[in-house]
C-alpha cells in the first residue's frame, strides 16, 4: 500500500510539472500583437495620416510641396513597412522610426516621432482617430480577421494576404521565400457597393495574384463570410472567377 502511495504520488509530482513547463512555454512565446487603426493628423504641413493594420502594416501618409509650382499644390508622398509594439504605447517601424502614442488626454491624443538613427524625438503629432464603416455582422467579420489567399494549387513557398479596415484600407501582403521574395505591399481602398453587404468595390491595387481584372476597380461578390473562410467571386470577360481566403489568428489590439 505505501509503495502504491508512493506510486500515485509521484505520478502527481510529475503531472504538475509538466503543466508549469507547458505554462511557463506558453508565456516565454506570446503572440505578435498587432493594432488596426487609422489617425488623421492635424497640425502638420507634413504629416496626413498613420495607419496600421493587423498584419503588421503601417502606411504613413505625408505631404510634398513642389516648390517649383506656382500654385504649390501638395502630392503624397507614401511610406510603407512593417511594425512591433515594442509597449502598449511605443511602435517600431521599419525604414522609419518609433513613434510613441500617448492618449493620457481623450481629447488630445498625440504621437511624437523619432526618426531611425536620432536619439530624440522630433516631432510631435496631433491626431484624431479616422472616420470608420459602421460596425456591421459582416464588416467586422471582414475587418478583424486577416484572410490568406487560398488556392486549389498553391504556389511552392508563396503566402497572399490581405487586410480589409473600418477606415476604408485595403491592404495586401505577397511573398515567396524560395525566389528570395520576402514582403511585397501595396494598399488601396475598399468599400460596400450595396446596402446589404453582398458586394465591396476594390480600388488601386494593380498586381495581387486573386484580381484578375488590373484596371485598378474591381467588384467582387462576397458568396461566403464566416470568421474562419472568406469567398469572393468576380466576373471578367463573361466569365466567373472565385477566389477563397481563410483566416490566420492575429493577436489584436
Amino acid at each position: 500500500m505505501n509503495k502504491l502511495k508512493q506510486i500515485i504520488a509521484f505520478l502527481l509530482i510529475m503531472t504538475s510539472f509538466f503543466s508549469c513547463s507547458k505554462e511557463d512555454n506558453a508565456k516565454e512565446t506570446p503572440e505578435k500583437e498587432s493594432i488596426n487603426k487609422k489617425w488623421i493628423v492635424g497640425n502638420s504641413a507634413e504629416f496626413k495620416s498613420i495607419e496600421f493594420d493587423t498584419n503588421g502594416n503601417y502606411i504613413i501618409t505625408k505631404n510634398k510641396i513642389d516648390v517649383t509650382s506656382k500654385v504649390k499644390e501638395a502630392e503624397e508622398i507614401i511610406l510603407l513597412g512593417t511594425y512591433e509594439i515594442l509597449d502598449t504605447d511605443v511602435f517600431l517601424l521599419s525604414d522609419f522610426g518609433t513613434l510613441k502614442y500617448d492618449d493620457s488626454d481623450p481629447n488630445h491624443i498625440k504621437f511624437s516621432v523619432k526618426y531611425e538613427g536620432s536619439d530624440t524625438y522630433t516631432y510631435e503629432l496631433n491626431v484624431t482617430k479616422s472616420a470608420e464603416f459602421t460596425s456591421t455582422p459582416k464588416t467586422d467579420l471582414l475587418c478583424n480577421n486577416t484572410w490568406k489567399f487560398t488556392r486549389k494549387e498553391p504556389i511552392k513557398d508563396t503566402i497572399n494576404l490581405i487586410n480589409f479596415s473600418k477606415a476604408g484600407t485595403c491592404f495586401t501582403n505577397f511573398s515567396n521565400s524560395s525566389a528570395n521574395v520576402l514582403n511585397i505591399t501595396q494598399f488601396g481602398k475598399w468599400k460596400w457597393q450595396d446596402k446589404e453587404e453582398t458586394k465591396i468595390v476594390i480600388t488601386q491595387i494593380k498586381y495581387p495574384q486573386w484580381i484578375i481584372d488590373k484596371d485598378e476597380e474591381v467588384e467582387f461578390e462576397i458568396t461566403k463570410l464566416t470568421s474562419t473562410r472568406l469567398e469572393m467571386s468576380e466576373v471578367f470577360n463573361n466569365e466567373t472567377y472565385t477566389v477563397a481566403f481563410d483566416t490566420i489568428r492575429v493577436l489584436k489590439k
